[in-house]
């Protein structure tokens, strides 16, 4: 299944249930979706070393993510301690009728 239909599923289930929905994807990544309030979250996140450029611009395009979405953090990326091991991870908000 494609990136992008991988997506339209998690955020498909997340605006129905009102929950966070992730995904662990085979090359290492994960990506997380949360829809509230008509305001969808997407966070994109990595294992052991940053997000690279290409991969950040891929995931951006194959989820739709808008122009006009807000990144957190605006540069660089941040680490989280996730059961003792490192991730780095960029989050983009947006509402829902921004979509692209």
């Amino acid at each position: 299944m494609s990136l992008a239909n991988l997506y339209t599923e998690l955020r498909r289930r997340a605006a129905a249930s009102g929950e966070d929905r992730a995904l662990d994807l085979k090359g290492g990544a994960r990506i997380a979706v949360r829809v509230q309030a008509e305001i969808v979250t997407l966070t994109i996140s990595r294992s052991k070393k940053p997000l690279g450029a290409t991969e950040i611009e891929t995931f951006k395009r194959d989820c739709g993510v808008p122009s006009s979405a807000i990144r957190f953090p605006m540069e660089g990326q941040r680490t989280i301690d996730r059961e003792g091991e490192i991730w780095h991870a960029i989050t983009y908000r947006w509402a829902e009728s921004e979509a692209t």
